[in-house]
């Protein structure tokens, strides 16, 4: 255990702006009601949820979503696999392609472990999976990526069923369905633009999927993963699984784009003021090695800045290693000393960069939540 977070455990029970700083938040009452209404959204249309744990990489936060309804957890990473597989949870699809050692390796152990889904969206991928799964004996579950929009990995609807016939043609894994991301959605404009991306995500899909079942193929899972359209697509038909990721904490992109009120942002980044060298700067002891760098995740026009104040006026107008230089009114009252909560821009960066959440109660430490993959990257 680090002594950071012997320290942030120590302080059960008192306010939090007695944390050493940066420290990273987590209003628990948001979260909970956060993973609620999503896990809502899912049984009111009849969908399977599975978050993506790459938001938080925590697994007491996985395990608080299984509780409320998921079905098993989506990584973007074996790293985080793996933490979930010591963790008991058996039922996880990875939303990257694995094609080569020593990854394949790594894979096949868990998926003798697990029920682990892998993402192929190549004739080779396919094939260096049927490899990897026959040479131990394994028969495993795959989905083809199919590319909604975001023009990253993935195959065009029209390209599934060549890629469908390679695969069952070769011995080892097994279709399960499809799926993709609409990542594209952080980049619109307005909620018109960003309705006009979920019918989009979940028109690829769904053109696939009955592409598929059109020659005789089974399809047992259409999935889509967005926070910001989660709830756009959700009852769009055809569709059976949603993988939003960023709904637990949401931050300063959701709330831009609309997905998201600022009252529900349930992770916010406490700094210290540790200068006030001008009437309209402060600035503060968390900088890029805390918040990250993102301006919206795949770059929004909606973003200024690299995080603002929760409370008060004040935006993070520059960032530098481990310094944040805030713009705020020249009668601002911060002083050296003061404590402030930032909103980073986009969760997951900051998940990825800590080592452990302080769960709040009414503004007093509650609990201390481990980063159980911080900073995987394999």
């Amino acid at each position: 255990m680090s002594r950071a977070i012997e320290s942030a455990r120590a302080l059960v029970g008192r306010p939090w702006q007695e944390l050493d700083t940066p420290a990273l938040l987590v209003d628990l009452d948001r979260l909970e009601a956060n993973i609620r209404q999503m896990a809502a959204v899912a049984r009111d249309n009849g969908l399977a949820l599975r978050p993506h744990f790459k938001t938080h990489k925590s697994v007491a936060i996985a395990r608080r979503q299984i509780v409320a309804g998921a079905i098993g957890m989506t990584v973007a990473k074996l790293d985080e696999a793996e933490v979930l597989v010591d963790a008991g949870v058996g039922d996880i699809l990875l939303a990257n392609q694995i094609v080569a050692e020593p990854k394949l390796g790594r894979a096949m152990a868990l998926a003798a472990r697990a029920r682990l889904t892998l993402a192929v969206d190549s004739r080779e991928g396919a094939a260096a999976l049927s490899g990897a799964a026959t040479a131990v004996g394994l028969r495993i579950p795959v989905a083809i990526e199919i590319d909604s929009g975001l023009r990253r990995c993935g195959v065009l609807p029209g390209d599934a069923v060549g890629l469908a016939r390679a695969i069952a043609d070769l011995p080892g894994i097994a279709l399960e369905g499809v799926f993709t991301h609409a990542g594209h959605a952080y980049g619109a404009r307005d909620r018109e633009q960003l309705a006009q991306f979920a019918v989009g995500e979940a028109g690829a899909v769904v053109e696939a999927a009955s592409a598929l079942r059109g020659l005789g193929i089974p399809v047992r899972t259409v999935s889509v993963g967005s926070t910001p359209t989660a709830e756009l697509v959700a009852g769009r038909p055809g569709i059976t699984e949603l993988r939003p990721g960023t709904y637990v904490f949401y931050d300063a992109m959701q709330v831009a784009l609309g997905s998201a009120h600022a009252d529900a942002v349930a992770l916010t980044v406490a700094a210290t003021v540790v200068s006030r060298p001008a009437p309209e700067r402060a600035v503060i002891d968390a900088g890029a090695k805390t918040l990250g760098l993102d301006k919206g995740v795949h770059s929004s026009e909606l973003i200024v800045g690299h995080g603002r104040l929760a409370e008060g006026d004040g935006v993070l107008e520059r960032i530098s290693e481990e310094h944040g230089m805030l713009r705020i009114p020249a009668d601002s009252p911060l002083a050296p000393g003061d404590r402030v909560r930032v909103v980073p821009n986009h969760a997951c960066s900051v998940g990825n960069l800590g080592r452990f959440f302080v769960g709040l109660r009414d503004g007093v430490v509650a609990e201390v939540i481990t980063i159980d993959a911080a900073g995987g990257v394999h």
